[in-house]
């Protein structure tokens, strides 16, 4: 088992908590991981992952919700370099149809869960700005 890398294109690093330096490897994370290596390959870009696992201290410290996805796994992630509308709204529209049941729509990102997986409703929401959204 290669331990620097959880794909082929992303390494356990990336998903790590800032606060605790670690991830916690189950099979939800596995799942995410394997759909995140899929979108990235049929995006044939570069995605960055600005925040992955959150251990409960670092959730509460970003003003996480108390039952953010991130404390089990979630990915917020975007592009390399151009991270324009219609490139955000590409990736949550693969995302959706990889099975990616969390998707979240941000200014500069794109929230990833699969929460499906262990029995949690699936859910959509959009928190562009105004300007965005028109």
């Amino acid at each position: 088992m290669n331990t620097k890398y959880a794909s082929t294109n992303f390494q356990w690093r990336e998903f790590y908590c800032p606060k605790a330096q670690v991830v916690p490897v189950s099979d939800l994370t596995l799942y995410h991981v394997e759909r995140l290596e899929r979108l990235r390959h049929e995006l044939d870009r570069p995605l960055r992952v600005n925040s992955g696992y959150r251990s409960p201290d670092h959730n509460a410290k970003v003003g996480g919700a108390k039952q953010s996805m991130h404390l089990e796994f979630a990915t917020d992630i975007a592009p390399t370099g151009d991270n324009s509308p219609e490139i955000l709204q590409e990736i949550y529209t693969m995302a959706e149809e990889f099975g990616f049941s969390g998707l979240g729509q941000y200014d500069t990102f794109i929230h990833l869960d699969c929460r499906e997986f262990i029995g949690r409703t699936p859910a959509r929401w959009d928190n562009r700005t105004a300007a965005e959204n028109t």
